[in-house]
């Protein structure tokens, strides 16, 4: 029951965000905006899109084989699809990272693995997002307010501390010192999942880390696409600091697929751009549309390994 009205609650916050925005930048010339975008634009933002399904493939296979788990690529990047179709229809922009986890765990019998390779290939996306973005600043800080530039930096703080404190072995003997989460981290499951993790400190993590570079980067060409078939012209420096905190706010479990949140992030940092309130809303729509026509063809692969399954022999 408490999930039902979490959920109901996450689709209220989305509805409102959303007719918030409409109400205040006006549907019609939102929508008429969106009508004159450019489709060669529009094509090639999603086709590389779909190109960076094969990207975050290969990157979570390579930390599957620092696990020792050998998943071939097609299967992952047909994960990927699938965790996209679930990010679009359910209240949650994990939703897909719990279904690659299940998924995963059926095939390779280790949950352990299986949750944290998918944890770990989350972040590790986080990690160069905002690593990319703060590397930016000491060329476009005059770009935007003081305010954004702030958050930038205490995100990237807070996630290299996250991670440090993840993959730290002193740390992990200090909180098993606590007599309240001592017995919690003693469980047979807490100890798989820590060292999951501990075998990241690696050389090989470099590829992934690589990988997600390569995606981020693909990431801001696709908005900066859009942007382009809608008559936006702006800097690309303002795409390469608005997207990492954009997508922050997506990971955050308060509206319904990220929507609202999204749209509102799209306004608010890129008015600071000076684009228009019905451009920005606009573009954060598009890029909406991509992933759920992405996810629609991940649909259709689930649909597919479900009747191929009910063709199987029981046991």
């Amino acid at each position: 029951m408490r999930d039902k009205v979490v959920n109901l609650l996450k689709i209220a916050i989305s509805l409102g965000l959303l007719a918030l925005l409409v109400w205040k930048v006006g549907w019609r010339e939102t929508w008429e905006t969106i009508s004159q975008i450019d489709p060669r634009y529009l094509l090639a933002a999603w086709s590389i899109y779909v190109f960076s399904m094969l990207l975050r493939g290969y990157r979570w296979q390579v930390l599957l084989q620092i696990q020792r788990l050998t998943v071939p690529l097609s299967r992952l990047v047909s994960l990927y699809f699938i965790g996209t179709f679930f990010n679009s229809v359910l209240p949650t922009g994990f939703g897909g990272d719990v279904v690659r986890m299940l998924e995963l765990t059926k095939d390779s019998r280790q949950r352990a693995k299986a949750v944290g390779t998918v944890l770990v290939d989350r972040l590790t996306g986080f990690v160069v997002l905002f690593a990319m973005a703060s590397a930016a600043l000491p060329f476009s800080y005059r770009l935007i307010p003081l305010p954004v530039t702030a958050m930038i930096l205490i995100i990237t703080a807070l996630t290299f501390i996250g991670v440090w404190l993840a993959l730290s072995d002193r740390v992990w003997r200090w909180v098993n010192r606590l007599p309240l989460v001592r017995s919690l981290l003693e469980q047979p499951r807490v100890q798989h999942f820590r060292s999951s993790i501990a075998a990241y400190r690696t050389p090989a993590i470099a590829k992934a880390l690589l990988a997600s570079l390569l995606f981020d980067v693909l990431l801001m060409v696709i908005n900066y696409l859009i942007a382009l078939g809608l008559g936006v012209r702006i800097s690309l420096w303002y795409f390469l600091i608005f997207i990492p905190i954009i997508s922050f706010l997506l990971a955050l479990p308060v509206s319904f697929s990220g929507l609202g949140v999204r749209e509102g992030g799209y306004v608010l940092l890129f008015a600071q751009a000076g684009v228009p309130s019905s451009l920005a809303l606009a573009m954060s729509l598009c890029v909406y549309a991509m992933a759920v026509a992405t996810g629609l063809i991940g649909g259709v692969l689930y649909a597919l390994q479900g009747y191929r399954g009910l063709g199987r022999p029981a046991g």
